[in-house]
């Protein structure tokens, strides 16, 4: 059996050299230029390989297609995966990637200098990875392998099914995406120019198996104008923006926050403030799989703002909610065999074919609901959004070899 895990840590180090953060103050699209720098490289690169119709958008999402090598048709499948990583994980930063050889169990130290150690006790997925090649960063910077284990393992699979002709599919669809990680990656995703007829994301954490189901997710911002008056003769005079956002803050359940919650518990959590004696803008993040719920939450939230403005009558605090996404599993459910080949195809690769659900979102979520039903693949890696996260060559191979055979599945 070939073993690909050379060529994807060759392939995987070429690509988060590239600084590739999405920026969430920014108005354009891609949000910023790492990610079209990243766009550029992959198009080559595909182009490289000979594939057809190879495009970049205006808005950075890059596509292209592998033709089929059969003569009957078969439902068309896509690709995807995002070009972004968390916002300021690699910002001025180099990545250095350290591969840490048949991991035996324990704890990885990846840096004594920046603190940075990597536990099974906090990363179970680890657990699943004896005798694997783990790759980590050096301690100062996020790895990257959200996503790009996800592309890695997508451009491996096409330089596979390329230089072995043998291996027959119908067409194959690619999309690399921009701003995921900041709730934009369809935002300007074209469904029907695509083509697909279904797709999957490699954007799922090592050991997760083929997921269908995610958090429904709300944005909430709160803008607070207070009353001023100078400190020395604010008795009785004085709303402060800063005290109100903390005192919201402060009102919420202690048992309905991410750090209190897990399994299917959804929460809110408050993720950004700016204030100051004039004014204040609080951000917060409301998850739950349940949509019900996760108005309750909201309603909850809103109830606590109501009765601020009771306690603070001379200030304006406004309530505001956006909804990035929804749960896939309703639009997935309606078709069953996009997880039954995706489910075969890993089972005979070894892999876990269980479906965990996602206690956060992918672009698939969006695109089941725009007419592309997209479940959700394990793309190998772990801990992600900071100094801590790993990826697993052993997985990635696996899973390159797993998409290949539901290309080859789907032919049959």
């Amino acid at each position: 059996m070939e073993n690909f895990k050379e060529r994807i840590l060759e392939v995987f180090t070429k690509y988060i050299q590239v600084e590739s953060g999405s920026d969430e103050n920014s108005q354009s699209s891609p949000s910023t230029k790492g990610q079209l720098e990243l766009a550029k490289i992959l198009k080559e690169d595909l182009q490289k390989l000979g594939l057809k119709d190879v495009s970049l958008s205006e808005y950075g999402y890059l596509t292209a297609a592998l033709p089929s090598n059969i003569e009957r048709k078969v439902p068309v499948i896509g690709f995807l995966a995002h070009m972004n990583t968390y916002p300021g994980g690699t910002a001025g930063r180099t990545v250095k990637p350290i591969v840490h050889k048949n991991y035996q169990g324990g704890d990885i130290t990846v840096s004594k200098e920046h603190n940075v150690i990597i536990s099974p006790k906090t990363s179970p997925a680890l657990n699943k990875c004896i005798g694997h090649d783990i790759v980590t960063a050096s301690g100062d910077t996020l790895l990257g392998a959200d996503d790009k284990a996800g592309i890695t393992i997508i451009m491996v699979m096409l330089e596979h099914l390329i230089a072995n002709p043998q291996i027959k599919h119908g067409e194959i669809k690619i999309a690399f995406t921009p701003d995921e990680e900041i709730a934009r990656g369809t935002k300007h995703f074209d469904v029907k120019a695509f083509g697909a007829d279904f797709a999957y994301t490699l954007d799922g954490e090592c050991g997760d198996g083929i997921t269908f189901e995610n958090f429904n997710a709300a944005a909430i911002t709160i803008k607070v104008k207070g009353v001023q008056a100078h400190p020395g003769n604010a008795k009785d005079i004085m709303q402060n923006p800063v005290r109100i956002i903390a005192d919201i803050c402060a009102s919420w359940p202690e048992n309905k926050l991410p750090e209190t919650t897990c399994g299917r518990e959804g929460f809110i959590c408050f993720i950004g403030a700016n204030a100051d004696f004039e004014k204040g803008v609080l951000k917060a993040m409301a998850r739950d799989f349940d949509e019900n719920l996760l108005q309750s939450h909201l309603a909850l939230l809103e109830a606590i703002v109501k009765e601020k403005r009771l306690k603070y009558p001379g200030s304006v605090i406004d309530f505001e909610v956006s909804y990035p996404y929804k749960n896939m599993k309703p639009m997935i459910d309606k078709h069953p065999q996009i997880l039954k080949l995706a489910k075969e195809a890993f089972e005979e690769c070894g892999l876990n074919a269980e479906s965990q659900p996602i206690r956060g979102g992918t672009d698939g979520a969006n695109l089941s609901y725009m007419g592309l039903p997209t479940p959700n693949i394990d793309a190998g890696y772990g801990t992600p959004h900071g100094p801590f996260e790993w990826t697993s060559l052993d997985m990635m191979d696996k899973i390159t070899r797993a998409i290949a055979k539901i290309a080859e599945n789907n032919a049959k």
